[in-house]
């Protein structure tokens, strides 16, 4: 008789095993999920911001005059401008006009108070 409740012992422990098992495999296809929408979001704002930029070059350079050098010697510019000439741009946030915290360009709302953006550009999503 003992016998019997050492089989259903294990065989409840190997069914807690089972179950954690699914749960971890559960959370991992969530998490597999969340990255695939978040790099699908990131391809969005990079085909966004190429379309942007080759608008803006071809304005630039068909009615300017602007040349590929001076483009160049602007983006260094730019590029340095956060005190780090390292490629990346490193936005700081216009102030909310509510609370005066700094707003992220990525959202409709200031995080810390809910005010509503009030100036939208075409850099918004990407930035």
């Amino acid at each position: 008789m003992s016998f019997g409740v050492f089989g259903m012992a294990n065989q409840a422990k190997a069914h807690a095993k089972s179950e954690a098992a699914r749960a971890r495999a559960t959370l991992a296809k969530s998490v597999a999920q969340d990255a695939q929408s978040a790099v699908a979001a990131l391809e969005k704002r990079v085909d966004k911001l190429a379309l942007i930029s080759m608008a803006l070059w071809s304005l630039l350079s068909e009615k300017c005059a602007v040349s590929e050098e001076d483009l160049a010697e602007r983006m260094k510019q730019l590029d340095a401008m956060d005190g780090s000439a390292d490629g990346k741009l490193k936005g700081q946030g216009e102030p909310c006009p509510q609370c005066g915290r700094a707003m992220s360009a990525r959202h409709g709302k200031c995080l810390f108070c809910g005010a509503e953006r009030t100036e939208i550009t075409p850099f918004d999503d990407v930035v």
